[in-house]
């Protein structure tokens, strides 16, 4: 398996709308939280614990403050180290993201990305800045960009919770969107299928959900195998399960409950 790493960016990417323009969240209850996940890594008959990710929502005043962390499962520690952290500072009347922080420590490796976000009209302007250390000891680098999209546009983790504001009863099977997601270093384009309705057994008991699936695109080129999410019936939108494609095997992300300690 690459890393566990790679199961929160789909925790991170289901972004889903009812047009091109921006739906203005208010179907779901955001309050303050902790979902906790364990990643499986699945390849034939192996079925092993390969990490955990905990994701976190504070009310601010006028602003949500999110946060995600991921490790590895100790056996995986020694093979290649993950310890991986995601912040999401949001408007609450929108849940348009105001700034963006990824910070990665993995195999040694540091690398810090910082996005500042702006709007004017339906378009979107991103600030970016990220350094980074290949080995320890060694300097950092720096680098900066600047990233412009039209149409709503999201970071890897306020997408998270936008996602929980859609009104998916009002899709049809089928329907397909394309929203942006910004990150320290590109402009990617997001295309979400959603799929109807479904079940997934969750935290021993069959729970009903709503089924979307999306991939990642960049200049045209799809990036990534496509991405497959079921979503709580309820009032909350609660992602209870996530799958994505290795090119050994496969990375599965489950709910485990609320404020769990490992």
């Amino acid at each position: 398996m690459r890393r566990s790493a790679l199961i929160l960016a789909a925790l991170c990417a289901m972004v889903a709308s009812l047009s091109s323009t921006a739906q203005t969240p208010g179907l779901v209850s955001l309050v303050d939280e902790s979902l906790n996940y364990d990643v499986y890594y699945k390849w034939g008959f192996i079925n092993k614990l390969a990490g955990h990710a905990t994701m976190s929502l504070v009310n601010d005043g006028d602003l949500y403050m999110a946060s995600v962390t991921a490790r590895n499962a100790e056996w995986a520690n020694s093979i290649f180290l993950v310890r991986d952290t995601l912040y999401s500072t949001m408007n609450r009347n929108n849940l348009s993201p105001v700034l963006y922080t990824f910070l990665s420590h993995e195999n040694k490796r540091y690398k810090k990305d910082v996005v500042k976000f702006s709007q004017v009209g339906d378009t979107f302007y991103g600030e970016c800045f990220r350094e980074s250390r290949k080995k320890p000891g060694q300097p950092l680098q720096t680098s900066t960009m600047q990233l412009e999209a039209e149409g709503p546009t999201v970071d890897m983790l306020s997408s998270f919770y936008y996602i929980r504001s859609i009104d998916f009863g009002s899709m049809n099977p089928g329907q397909e969107v394309v929203l942006n997601i910004f990150s320290a270093t590109k402009k990617e384009r997001l295309t979400i299928t959603y799929l109807g309705t479904g079940s997934v057994n969750a935290n021993g008991s069959d729970q009903n959900t709503y089924n979307i699936s999306f991939t990642f695109t960049r200049n045209g080129v799809e990036s990534s195998s496509p991405i497959y999410a079921w979503l709580s019936l309820d009032d909350r939108r609660i992602p209870l399960k996530i799958e994505g494609s290795l090119p050994v095997g496969k990375v599965r992300a489950f709910f485990t409950g609320e404020n769990a300690t490992w």
